[in-house]
């Protein structure tokens, strides 16, 4: 039997348990119960119920607490959040999974992933460091976080599962950071406040995974709303919950299923270039830079660096346009700010590749009267997903036309096949505790 602990917690079926069965909960003080759609019902419970039997199959004993945490897609504001700028990302139905028990042996913590077919202990007595293999350290890093604010933890067995595809620009890693942080606010019964989990799963990453990410995809791993889009400031760290209209619109997810290497060194010069530009303007971030000063600085300025500094600019304004657009009803002029987005990635911040390209173009050629109202590519770049914004009833034949003709062209190319699904959107984190009735 399942109860809901944390943030957005319950459905029809755990409604029914909990009128009927006496239970007690150790954890959160307050319970909020939802309607069964809240959760993502299908997907959710499924994962939920998967993780927990890999669990008692893989631990011989049924776990005490199960954290879940989605994924995400960025609509617009692309490489924008390290300048401190404006991010409009969604959370949607794909999940890390982690279930978790407390250990046998005080003080050592055990974790296996399912993807990876691999396990790795950590002696919580001593000093964190990263270590191989890589995937490890995105929840190394978050326990970093918990030990060195003095929270204690008791030896753990932890099992992790996902549904997110990595590599994908859906932001697994941000993901997994997440639901481990939930884990361990779960069994140690400290609750991290405010803004103080995604900001401590992103340190993890700086430190532990090396990837000086910004803020955008713990946030809204963490604070996302179902049916909403999460209009973030990176520089004051306030968010505004915007309406998606899920009755008209849907977004299409088409991964690529490429995942060029220098995603991540590209991903961090990236990041240099835009503190180093910041540093020649005299600015704190790029945030500050508007299109007038940036025009006077032209003469401060390589070419390379104008044009980075151009898009940042410029997708901060087209994010907002965009919000206002979507408020609006007016879905073919948002539309169009993800099409100039892409072009912006592409030929001023120069982070997209061909296979991106290509489906963004293929997402032109199909159109309005295909159903597709705009597309951009989402995460990083250089391989990853194009995320569409579709009308609904047309969703699934525009994910299978485009998928369809993108596989065909390839064929005699040595490129990966891509696929593509129709993105509900999500929850943010939740942590389900485990009980027996």
């Amino acid at each position: 039997m399942l109860l809901p602990v944390t943030l957005l917690l319950g459905c029809w079926g755990f409604a029914h348990f909990l009128f009927n069965h006496p239970f007690c909960l150790t954890i959160c003080s307050v319970i909020v119960l939802m309607n069964a759609d809240i959760l993502n019902k299908g997907c959710v419970e499924s994962g939920r119920d998967a993780v927990i039997a890999k669990f008692e199959k893989r631990f011989n004993c049924n776990p005490d607490f199960v954290s879940i945490a989605p994924g995400r897609v960025n609509l617009i504001g692309g490489h924008v959040d390290y300048n401190r700028g404006l991010v409009l990302p969604m959370a949607v139905d794909r999940h890390t999974f982690i279930a978790g028990a407390k250990g046998e042996e005080a003080g050592i913590l055990t974790v296996h992933s399912i993807r990876e077919n691999e396990s790795f202990v950590v002696d919580l007595a001593c000093p964190m460091s990263p270590a191989q293999p890589n995937w490890t350290n995105y929840v190394r890093g978050v326990v970093h976080g918990f030990l060195s604010r003095g929270i204690e933890l008791p030896g753990l067995n932890m099992l992790i599962d996902s549904t997110i595809p990595s590599g994908s620009g859906l932001s697994s890693s941000a993901s997994l950071e997440v639901a481990t942080a939930g884990i361990l606010e779960a069994a140690s019964g400290v609750m991290l406040k405010g803004n103080e989990k995604p900001k401590l799963c992103q340190q993890a990453e700086h430190e532990f995974a090396n990837v000086p990410c910004g803020i955008m995809d713990q946030f809204s791993v963490t604070f996302a709303k179902r049916e909403h889009m999460l209009l973030l400031d990176c520089r004051d760290e306030s968010i505004e919950q915007v309406a998606f209209d899920h009755e008209h619109l849907a977004l299409a997810v088409i991964n690529s299923q490429v995942r060029h290497e220098l995603s991540q060194s590209e991903y961090a010069m990236r990041r240099e270039s835009c503190e180093s530009i910041s540093t020649t303007l005299g600015l704190e971030s790029l945030r500050e830079l508007t299109w007038n000063r940036l025009e006077q600085s032209r003469g401060q300025l390589d070419e390379l660096s104008f044009l980075r500094a151009e898009h940042v600019v410029r997708e901060n304004e087209r994010t907002l346009e965009f919000v206002h657009y979507m408020k609006n009803a007016d879905w073919f002029q948002a539309g169009e700010m993800l099409y100039q987005s892409h072009a912006s990635l592409r030929e001023k911040f120069q982070v997209s590749c061909a296979e991106l390209d290509e489906l963004v173009d293929a997402a032109r050629q199909v159109g309005l009267t295909g159903g597709v109202l705009g597309a951009r590519m989402t995460g990083a770049g250089f391989g990853g997903c194009v995320i569409m914004l579709v009308e609904r009833e047309k969703a699934s034949d525009v994910v299978s036309k485009i998928v369809e003709d993108y596989n065909r062209s390839g064929a005699t190319l040595s490129r990966p096949r891509a696929s593509g699904f129709v993105a509900e959107s999500a929850e943010g984190a939740q942590v389900i505790k485990c009980a027996v009735g």
